[in-house]
């Protein structure tokens, strides 16, 4: 078949976690991946070696900044849309000009093409609302549910299903959705469990879109250097670029390829980072500790961590609350992910059941 693969580009857990799915595609398959900026850098990295065409997508604006993101994504949302229409006239070009077969789209709103079948790949199904407001989030859900239905044959959600899994309710206890609309396929995470000693005290994971990514790293800096053992940090630059790293003392990689960073993730004592989904899934991947550190007025990276934290498994704490020797050693009083989801049907083969069907 031909394939076309859509990835954001806000951070690079939706690359991450399209990764395992494509690596088993690119050798029976032909595959277009479409994506842009630090996900596409990571994808070409990763799939240097596998025959994939890489085509770079719209660029969707960045919403990410100081700010409530709320305020910032209705300031940003004409743009936001018009990429979308943009993007979703390029894929219908592209479906005619390769003949595709098949579309995939990872939270890649405008990729799908009439009289092809296509599927939404997310965890996200609802913006999350305060306790007073939560009538609104059935809203946020109806909308959701709109812009997607008719478009896509199946969305396709990488956690479990039973006891609202790792996203809790930003996609669990849907009221718009048909059962045949949705299926859960399990965590997808780019990381292998690998059985090496636990020899990592502290696995430090940037992530997410700029000025985030280098917001949290300074926060961390002066903190790292007075940590116990030994640290790593994965500094989430694919393409090579930034500053420096200032500290010699302590281990740094712009990127760790698959083989590292399944060697550095299951050595992992404690993982520090952000809450975004991949992370989540990456953790719980390889049963570590952690400590979670949300981005600040993201709402769904706030409400993981807190949900999370409040069952007694990681630490969460506020960006600008933040004493990393302190809370590393809060975090590891805490017993981590390991169990959390149980095994079941490989995540990676039901998504291919879905899509080759």
């Amino acid at each position: 078949m031909r394939i076309l693969w859509g990835v954001c580009g806000w951070g690079l857990g939706h690359a991450t976690r399209s990764l395992p799915i494509l690596r088993r595609l690119v050798p029976e398959h032909d595959v277009f991946v479409y994506a842009e900026g630090g996900a596409l850098a990571l994808l070409r990295r990763e799939l240097a070696e596998a025959p994939v065409r890489f085509l770079r997508a719209v660029p969707y604006p960045n919403i990410f900044g100081p700010g409530p993101l709320a305020l910032r994504f209705f300031a940003h949302a004409p743009r936001l849309v018009a990429a979308m229409r943009a993007e979703h006239a390029e894929t219908r070009r592209l479906v005619a000009a390769h003949r595709i077969d098949r579309i995939v789209s990872d939270s890649r709103w405008g990729v799908s093409a009439p009289g092809v079948p296509s599927f939404f790949v997310s965890h996200h199904l609802r913006q999350l609302a305060p306790p007073r407001l939560r009538a609104a989030e059935w809203l946020t859900e109806a909308v959701t549910w709109r812009a997607l239905r008719g478009r896509y044959r199946r969305i396709l959600v990488p956690d479990v299903e039973a006891g609202g899994g790792l996203s809790g309710r930003l996609a669990h206890e849907l009221g718009r959705y048909r059962p045949d609309e949705v299926r859960y396929v399990g965590p997808l995470s780019d990381v292998t469990r690998r059985p090496v000693r636990r020899d990592v005290d502290t696995l430090v994971v940037l992530g997410g879109p700029e000025p985030s990514r280098s917001a949290l790293e300074a926060r961390l800096v002066p903190g790292l250097a007075h940590l116990p053992g030994r640290t790593v940090v994965l500094r989430a630059l694919p393409q090579g670029d930034g500053p420096p790293w200032p500290l010699p003392g302590v281990e740094a990689r712009p990127h760790a390829p698959k083989p590292e960073r399944d060697v550095l993730f299951s050595a992992a004592r404690l993982v520090v980072g952000r809450s975004g989904y991949t992370t989540v899934m990456d953790v719980a991947t390889v049963g570590a500790r952690a400590l979670f550190i949300p981005m600040r007025g993201q709402t769904e990276q706030e409400y993981l961590a807190a949900r999370l934290a409040a069952r007694g498994l990681v630490h969460a704490v506020a960006e600008r609350d933040l004493d990393l020797v302190r809370d590393a050693a809060v975090a590891r009083t805490r017993p981590g992910l390991a169990g959390v989801v149980a095994p079941g049907a490989g995540p990676v083969a039901q998504v291919l059941e879905e899509i080759l069907a």
